[in-house]
């Protein structure tokens, strides 16, 4: 019988094996043991060292047999003998929980017993002679029925190096098989590199360090933005650059190391553990950037918030979601303005105070560093300006509140118009833009910059701007310069006179050509049943281009000696002047004949027309009426509608107009207020924004029952109210007329809001393209006839 008076609660040796069934991804399980090195490389940088080329070395096995292993190793500070004891001790954590990337004690016996069943560790510091370590062998441990394992020592081959090294030995066959896979150590390479890029890239945050796998270096993924000198003027905010910076120092903040809680600030004492020795000062400290993609993405957008240089949350989209303190609904507020509902936000924040899971896959959303993170970076209230302005929260100048205003968009509200492109900073190509975006993360020079880019921007506009280039006319008169239209002699009284001999003056040569390049159809092409690629690069040329070869032909296309192709077009060319015909469907016609001709010999070679259907489909994706976008884009312009017309308003006035309206059309926005389960709708109806729970009928009605409330630059800029032809009956007719315009054009928004995709799929093109042109027309404009968003 035991009569101590302490109970022994030393864990069973059953309990480390019992840890590796915990579900951590094998990369969570190496970046647990990487975060180890990262740890000992700032712990050199506090103690006022500067790490020599700080790397750390990730083996994974290529083969599937009984002596796979994986390795993990660092040339940081090492560990003396007794730290390492503590550092493999199941619920031991010597680390700083704030300053280094280790929090918990369990992440080295999670990631160890996870991958296998013997792990053994190696560590020295400099000037040491030999190297201490130990070795975990969980069958061994449940067969001795205790934790005790000896001490190992071996020499050093060069007393002036340090480090530690990890090698898990015994894998699981499940994990041996994974690992085994190329497909699967790519993933982990890719994890790992997105993980840790804020660290593997030139002037790293808070480290720059190298990570090698399998003898390759590891990559930083770096976002691709915007440069942060590009920019768009606003009436409200000014200058609104594509990256905005956040540099937010916080007062410091009482900690208690022991219990892991911030305390009040002017606390001495933890609450929690009641002891005032475990109770520091910490720096709070936000910073960090959001920015502007260079492309549009369904999936590929986001904020990465960062602990100690990991990313813990990658492509995180919590703050573009507004929670109504009233009934406590989410709403999503980007993106909300793209038809396919695409975004372009990106960001790195850093908020190395703030608590994470002990998985490190997510932010503690309890901790009240997040929410000073939050009004940081996307301020108080929501970020439709509106919105916000009707429920009275104050001017908002967050980081992220002037991108949304500036760049909400995804396109301009008015396609057609020069200049829109260039305002929102988006290329109309979004495929193109994307495909780009491959090339940029390949690492190719010329794809770094945002130039690329701005070129296809540039183009776009341009052609909005001016009418395609006038021909040029040929050089040259009826003769040679320096010589009369009529040679020979001058008669005179007395006879002829002899003409001296004129020397003939040089003829200059003739101007090159004026070419412009189109970096919209400059790429490569594919076409992959019959393996050809094209390297083209475009130009638009005139009429008289002596590479043309007439002026009847519309394009060229000619391949070069380095294996390019030239594609040479003129835009002026009558077959352009079709609603069906554009410069893209001439370069793939082309493209599609030359793949015809070279595969024509061959048994069950494509036809042209497969040929050109697959090459459209490919690369024709902007010119596509695509069902669920043509669907999208209709209800964004009806809420756009919908939002505009309330500015300047009082509550008696928005109430009298929506009890004014007819009741069949309240009961239908009561009907959809209470289906979204809104709190309070007269406060809505106060507000001026029911008609954003109306059906688009009952919206087009009302529209045209106050066409005072949207026209004249509310909701659209053509002139309603201040039309005047100073005869009563003339000014009339012209407000109809614009009435009419507008009451066509919301007719075929309604047509194409009420039909579903497979209904469009069936209906006519022509009808289709008109009610998709009539949604563009109907865009509402930006506010203050800005960029800025309603």
């Amino acid at each position: 019988m035991n009569t101590s008076s302490d109970f022994d609660l030393q864990p069973d040796p059953r309990i480390l094996p019992m840890l590796g069934e915990i579900n951590l991804a094998q990369w969570r399980c190496l970046a647990e043991l990487v975060d180890n090195g990262v740890d000992g490389f700032l712990s050199m940088i506090r103690a006022g060292q500067t790490p020599a080329d700080p790397e750390i070395t990730v083996n994974l096995p290529m083969k599937d047999d009984a002596s796979a292993r994986v390795t993990v190793s660092d040339n940081g500070p090492g560990m003396t003998p007794d730290r390492l004891e503590r550092a493999v001790r199941a619920g031991w954590s010597g680390n700083n929980p704030i300053e280094s990337l280790g929090m918990f004690g369990m992440g080295f016996n999670i990631a160890t017993a996870r991958l296998g069943t013997v792990t053994t560790v190696w560590t020295s510091q400099k000037a040491e002679s030999e190297e201490h370590g130990l070795r975990v062998d969980f069958d061994e441990l449940r067969r001795q029925g205790h934790f005790r394992t000896p001490r190992l020592t071996r020499p050093k081959t060069d007393a002036s190096m340090s480090g530690t090294s990890i090698a898990i030995e015994r894998l699981k066959p499940e994990q041996r098989a994974w690992l085994a896979k190329p497909a699967n150590r790519a993933a982990v390479k890719e994890e790992l590199s997105r993980a840790y890029s804020s660290m593997l890239r030139h002037g790293g945050v808070p480290i720059t360090f190298k990570l090698v796998l399998n003898g390759k270096r590891v990559p930083a993924v770096n976002h691709c933005v915007w440069d942060d000198t590009r920019s768009v003027e606003t009436s409200r905010h000014g200058t609104v650059f594509a990256v905005q910076k956040i540099d937010q120092h916080l007062p410091d903040r009482p900690f208690c190391i022991a219990c892991w809680q911030w305390l009040a600030a002017g606390e001495a004492s933890c609450p929690a553990c009641g002891s005032a020795a475990n109770v520091v000062l910490r720096k709070r400290y936000v910073h960090g950037w959001i920015g502007l993609q260079r492309y549009l993405s369904s999936t590929d957008y986001g904020i990465d918030f960062i602990r100690n240089g990991r990313k813990i949350e990658i492509g995180n989209r919590d703050l573009f979601l507004w929670k109504d303190p009233n009934s406590g609904a989410m709403e999503i507020e980007y993106p909300i303005d793209d038809p396919r509902q695409r975004g372009r936000f990106v960001g790195e924040i850093h908020l190395d105070h703030c608590r994470v899971t002990y998985m490190k896959d997510r932010f503690d959303r309890t901790d009240p560093a997040w929410d000073e993170m939050v009004g940081i970076v996307r301020g108080e209230g929501p970020l439709q300006p509106q919105k916000a302005a009707s429920l009275g929260y104050s001017a908002n100048e967050s980081p992220l509140f002037k991108l949304y205003q500036a760049f909400r968009r995804s396109s301009p509200p008015k396609a057609r118009v020069a200049g829109g492109w260039a305002n929102v900073l988006s290329v109309k190509d979004n495929d193109l833009a994307e495909e780009m975006a491959k090339k940029f993360h390949e690492g190719i020079p010329e794809y770094q910059p945002d130039t690329k880019w701005w070129e296809l921007i540039q183009e776009e506009d341009n052609r909005l701007l001016t009418a395609s280039s006038a021909g040029v006319p040929s050089p040259g008169g009826s003769g040679l310069p320096g010589f009369s239209a009529v040679p020979g002699a001058t008669a005179t009284a007395t006879g002829p006179t002899p003409v001296p001999p004129v020397a003939p003056a040089a003829v200059p040569a003739p101007p090159p050509p004026k070419r412009t390049p189109l970096p919209s159809l400059t790429r490569e092409y594919r076409h992959d049943a019959t393996s050809l690629r094209w390297d083209v690069r475009a130009f638009e040329v005139s009429t008289s281009d002596p590479d043309l070869g007439t002026s009847t032909r519309p394009w060229l296309l000619r391949k070069l000696p380095d294996g390019t192709d030239q594609f040479f077009v003129n835009p002026a060319h009558s077959i352009f002047r079709s609603a069906t015909m554009t410069v893209l469907d001439a370069l793939l016609c082309e493209l599609a004949y030359k793949a015809a001709d070279f595969t024509r010999s061959l048994s069950n070679a494509p036809s042209f027309s497969e040929i050109l259907a697959e090459l459209r489909d490919r690369y024709g994706g902007s010119l596509k009426l695509d069902p669920v976008a043509l669907g999208n884009s209709t209800e964004i312009v009806f809420r756009g509608i919908a939002r505009a017309w309330p500015v300047g308003l009082d509550s008696a006035d928005t109430n009298k107009l929506f009890n004014d309206m007819p009741s069949t059309d309240r009961e239908a926005i009561h009907h959809r207020m209470a289906t979204r389960s809104v709190a309070n709708p007269q406060q809505v109806i106060s507000e001026g924004r029911f008609l954003e729970f109306a059906p688009p009928r009952v919206i087009v009605d009302f529209v045209l029952s106050h066409p005072d409330l949207f026209f004249d630059g509310r909701c659209w800029e053509d002139t309603y109210a201040g039309l005047d032809y100073l005869h009563p009956a003339a000014t009339e007719e012209a407000r109809k007329r614009v009435l009419q315009t507008y009451e066509s054009l919301l007719a075929d928004a309604v047509w194409l809001s009420e039909q579903d995709a497979a209904d469009l799929e069936a209906a006519p093109r022509e009808r289709v393209l008109r009610a998709a042109l009539a949604v563009e027309l109907l865009a509402p404009m930006p506010a203050e006839g800005t960029g800025e968003q309603t």
